[in-house]
């Protein structure tokens, strides 16, 4: 059947959060907490695969430009084109708002394996790495943001 991505519903953030809940290597205590918060507070759209929840991203709008907040994938569903759905329309609702540019922010330990994947999944699609803060404030540590126009 394929990748289906939509806008979520109320109803889809809470097994959102379990995604995220599953995916420990990427996703702090501290982190979801403040997912729960941002899940309901921005746009959130979910990818489903074959009928089932298979991911989400989180998106913030400003007049020129969308943040990725938030992007998840279940672990068995990796490497089976949800990220990549996720973004590119992700990518055509902002275009379609006039939104020129969009960033997010990742971790910058470039020893932490699940995040050298992350950077990889972002650099293979056309993000570029712009600014790196070590430590990031709000995370206490490293932090790469990268940007892509669109």
């Amino acid at each position: 059947m394929g990748v289906v991505v939509r806008l979520c519903v109320e109803c889809d953030h809470d097994k959102c959060l379990d995604i995220a809940r599953d995916l420990r290597d990427w996703f702090s205590l501290s982190g979801l907490e403040k997912m729960a918060v941002d899940l309901r507070l921005y746009d959130t759209h979910c990818a489903y695969l074959d009928g089932e929840l298979a991911g989400f991203i989180n998106l913030k709008y400003s007049a020129t430009m969308v943040e990725i907040v938030w992007l998840a994938v279940k672990r068995e569903f990796q490497g089976h084109g949800v990220g990549t759905a996720l973004l590119g329309y992700a990518e055509e609702v902002a275009r379609r708002r006039g939104v020129g540019l969009m960033v997010v922010k990742t971790s910058g330990d470039l020893g932490y394996e699940p995040y050298t994947k992350t950077r990889r999944f972002y650099e293979s699609r056309g993000f570029m790495p712009i600014l790196s803060v070590n430590p990031y404030p709000e995370w206490g540590e490293p932090m790469i943001l990268y940007v892509k126009c669109l």
